[in-house]
């Protein structure tokens, strides 16, 4: 069925986004009637609650907690209220209402439009370019979010120049390798496409223990730089424009949807995972020499 969700998901209808992942998408209600109104929908199209199938569902709901601890913890609302009612589009969703203390809204009451800037409202609220770390998983079966490890490294010849990253993700005792290499790089970018690429790979939201050598990507989320450089509009203390914004930007998506802890480890040393990944991320390297040779 192509209902008018679906169109927005497929980028057919604009919207105004305020978070996105592999399942799921939360959007402004252009009905603007409570401020902060927000729709979460599956990207899969199910008519109801009823027919959508339980992974779906898990995802949605995974969503709605994600959306709804930012509004709260980031956003200054008070509380949220939640409602399902499919009365205007038969796509299954889920209505988040940010609530602030005496607000004097009833949510089952139909409010006229307030006028708010919706572009410059989803701007604000917004979680995909927002806080990290603030996801609570939930694993396909409603129960305990799936623990994965995952080592990265990345490597450079020349700065910049040929590059390499390569991941190594655990679960259980399954594991799989993420590698691929870039002709004109630097060591930065490869170190945090190693953890990009291992991230998206993970098919739902998990609770990840990422380990890396790279004091520039660990010490970016343990010491907070990256709050502080969304805070200066993407600048550094010294109001230098920060370097890699597009790959930051790309890996908060992924520390959003994952619950993401952060392990610095020597590199070169007798880490074995990590002298993996860095071999991994130089024959990555070699190969796109022979290719240029």
């Amino acid at each position: 069925m192509d209902c008018v969700f679906c169109k927005i998901v497929k980028g057919e209808i604009p919207s105004y986004k305020i978070y996105e992942d592999e399942y799921t998408l939360a959007f402004l209600d252009i009905a603007d009637d409570i401020e902060g109104h927000t729709l979460v929908i599956p990207k899969k199209h199910c008519h109801n609650v009823i027919d959508c199938p339980k992974a779906d569902l898990a995802h949605v709901m995974n969503t709605v907690q994600l959306v709804s601890k930012h509004f709260t913890e980031k956003c200054g609302y008070d509380s949220v209220n939640l409602m399902n009612v499919n009365e205007m589009v038969p796509h299954f969703h889920m209505h988040v209402f940010p609530r602030r203390k005496d607000d004097g809204k009833d949510i089952y009451k139909t409010y006229p439009k307030i006028g708010n800037d919706l572009k410059l409202l989803a701007e604000k609220l917004s979680l995909n370019a927002a806080q990290p770390n603030r996801s609570v998983s939930v694993s396909q079966d409603l129960g305990e979010a799936k623990k994965i490890v995952l080592y990265t490294d990345g490597a450079c010849s020349g700065n910049p120049g040929l590059g390499g990253w390569a991941g190594i993700l655990q679960y259980g005792s399954q594991e799989k390798e993420v590698k691929g290499g870039e002709r004109e790089t630097t060591n930065n970018r490869m170190e945090l496409m190693a953890v990009i690429m291992g991230l998206e790979k993970i098919k739902e939201p998990c609770e990840v223990d990422v380990y890396s050598d790279s004091a520039y990507v660990v010490n970016a989320f343990v010491e907070d730089w990256v709050g502080s450089w969304q805070k200066n509009n993407w600048h550094t203390s010294g109001k230098k424009e920060v370097q890699n914004i597009d790959l930051w930007k790309r890996l908060l998506v992924q520390t959003a949807r994952h619950s993401v802890s952060w392990h610095k480890v020597k590199g070169h040393a007798d880490n074995a995972l990590n002298n993996r990944c860095d071999a991994l991320a130089r024959a990555e390297i070699e190969k796109l020499r022979l290719h240029t040779s």
